[in-house]
């Protein structure tokens, strides 16, 4: 039996976050949420206006009704972490004094949009 590599285990360990494969039709669906809540931290840029609180406004405008939605602050400086998730998978991203990013998604391995908070 060949013990595995360093890079097996490793991958294995991280395996909870890896995402499953999205519908092409979820994707669709969320494609227009992503595109508005880019704009809205466009806006927020723009008006220089970081940390939780905006980063939650701006989530929480585009979220559509009873969807759930998680908001964590990041740790460095003022990243905010969110999740929105959609039926059928998730939006996800962060949002900082220096960058955004907002990504269409399913769900991880361990069940939700984001992993749980220090791994």
């Amino acid at each position: 039996m060949t013990m595995p590599s360093w890079e097996e285990k490793h991958a294995d360990n991280e395996a909870y976050r890896q995402r499953v494969t999205l519908p092409p039709e979820v994707a669709a669906a969320a494609k227009p949420v992503a595109e508005a809540l880019r704009d809205g931290f466009a806006d927020l840029r723009e008006r220089a206006l970081y940390g939780e609180a905006h980063v939650a406004k701006a989530v929480r405008a585009v979220a559509p009704p009873g969807t759930n939605v998680v908001i964590r602050a990041g740790g460095a400086h003022s990243a905010v972490v969110f999740a929105i998730e959609l039926p059928g998978g998730c939006l996800t991203g962060f949002y900082d004094e220096r960058e955004s990013k907002v990504e269409v998604g399913g769900y991880i391995n361990d069940g939700g949009c984001l992993p749980a908070p220090g791994h």
